[in-house]
């Protein structure tokens, strides 16, 4: 009987160690590392030779003439008072956008975009540190013949202390490459004056100002600034 256990013991042995072993449960593999490449930084826009430091005119406004911008949006600088578009003139077949300070907060501000692709290139800018009353007003901008576009701003601010007006005319003309102010009066480059507005006579560009309820006086634009009629 002994025998017969052990040789039985054995054989469990013998089977015990000849049997397969079971395979080991595979590891899940982690899934492959996928390396995303940073989005490209977008090529800058094609400003060179657009605006000199001489067209930033008044108070310094940012960005400066030269710079790229993408979006109307970078023009803002005071929360909640937006910059918009309000004339496009067309200079040597490309556009140029007149884009204004809508609000009457803290001080005015237009630039001066030429539109690429893109987006714009600032040609030049006019800020205003004057003390602000009411928007700025911008009657009637024009396209001299000789390929300058004028704006006039009207700027309604403190009475002047000389004629007790308070409403100010800002002449600015640009030719597609710079801006300039194409008016001068008493107070420097504004002219202080009741009433102000562009007109044509023929191929003529006019500036007829009324000082005062009697006071009157055309100035002609000679393709860089208004000078008295000969």
């Amino acid at each position: 009987m002994r025998g017969t256990v052990e040789g039985w013991f054995a054989a469990a042995l013998v089977s015990c160690a000849s049997a397969e072993r079971p395979p080991a449960p595979a590891l899940e593999s982690p899934p492959p590392t996928i390396s995303t490449p940073a989005p490209e930084a977008p090529l800058p826009l094609p400003c060179d030779g657009i605006g000199t430091d001489s067209s930033r005119l008044g108070h310094p406004l940012e960005p400066p003439p030269g710079t790229g911008v993408r979006s109307l949006d970078e023009l803002v600088s005071i929360p909640g008072i937006p910059v918009e578009i309000v004339w496009t003139s067309i200079l040597d077949g490309k556009d140029l956008d007149w884009a204004m300070r809508t609000g009457a907060v803290k001080a005015h501000g237009l630039w001066a975009l030429r539109r690429v692709a893109g987006g714009w290139c600032v040609l030049g800018s006019f800020g205003s540190s004057d003390p602000v009353k009411a928007p700025m007003g911008f009657p009637a901008p024009m396209l001299d013949g000789t390929g300058v576009a004028v704006a006039l701003l009207r700027i309604e601010s403190l009475p002047d202390e000389a004629t007790k007006l308070g409403t100010r005319f800002v002449a600015l003309a640009t030719d597609g490459r710079r801006l300039w102010f194409a008016l001068a009066g008493q107070s420097g480059n504004q002219l202080v004056a009741r009433e102000a507005k562009l007109r044509r006579a023929g191929t003529k560009l006019l500036l007829e100002v009324h000082a005062s309820s009697k006071a009157r006086a055309v100035l002609r634009f000679d393709g860089t600034r208004f000078a008295p009629m000969d």
